[in-house]
């Protein structure tokens, strides 16, 4: 449990620890923020060489549209109305490429605090795959820039609109290129968004609603405490 409230090994960003907005890593020229040249499942598959590549996306495990996104080396966190079934691989890539496959073999809904499902894995995943901790509250600052991520594997640029209770929403960024925003859609509930501190992807929200997007708000300390606790129930 160790990994919500600490790092879990080291990042494999090559970002200085000063970074703490996407928009410093934004070409001159807008550009979509695609996140892979080519995907395969379960073959190498190659990150694309744009302002996303220096971001740690192993974590998000994309081959089916019900996203889970990697919280320990044996969990991961869904939309609990859109989770992966236990039939379905959970694959993810490291920073070469090479895939790992496991699979969900239990999980907990955490009801009464927000969309939120703890899938646990079969077998644990090794350090190249990171496992993201959870945003702090006193980060997620109104109008601070954040990654959206969404089905179609690509990474878009809102900023942080309101916080309520467990909740966070989102708006689109009215001083970026059009370039930079996702409506996001039936499909890309589930997928996470990130803040980036000191050059390291911290997970602030996985989507529930469309539009700008707007979801469980990880930075919460009732969400947090929920967590962990599902993560001691389905054990390591």
């Amino acid at each position: 449990m160790a990994l919500i409230l600490s790092a879990c090994g080291p990042s494999s960003l090559s970002l200085g620890t000063n970074v703490n907005s996407p928009v410093e890593l934004l070409p001159k020229t807008p550009e979509k923020g695609r996140i892979f040249t080519y995907y395969q499942p379960r073959a190498i598959s190659k990150w694309h060489n744009n302002w996303t590549l220096p971001l740690d996306f192993t974590g998000v495990s994309w081959n089916d549209s019900r996203t889970a996104t990697l919280i320990s080396r044996s969990h991961v966190a869904m939309a609990a109305h859109y989770m992966r079934d236990s039939h379905t691989p959970v694959m993810f890539h490291d920073r070469k490429g090479k895939s790992y496959e496991r699979y969900i073999v239990a999980t907990k809904v955490l009801n009464g605090v927000g969309d939120i499902a703890i899938g646990k894995l079969n077998l644990p995943l090794p350090n190249e795959i990171h496992a993201y901790r959870l945003a702090n509250a006193a980060d997620a600052t109104k109008g601070r820039a954040v990654i959206i991520t969404d089905q179609t594997m690509t990474a878009s640029i809102h900023r942080i609109g309101a916080t309520y209770g467990n909740n966070i929403g989102f708006e689109y960024h009215p001083d970026l290129d059009p370039v930079y925003r996702r409506n996001l859609i039936t499909g890309d509930s589930g997928n996470p968004t990130f803040l980036l501190k000191s050059g390291e992807l911290m997970l602030l929200e996985t989507h529930t609603t469309g539009g700008p997007g707007a979801g469980p708000f990880y930075g919460s300390p009732e969400v947090q405490a929920a967590i962990k606790a599902a993560i001691s129930e389905l054990g390591n």
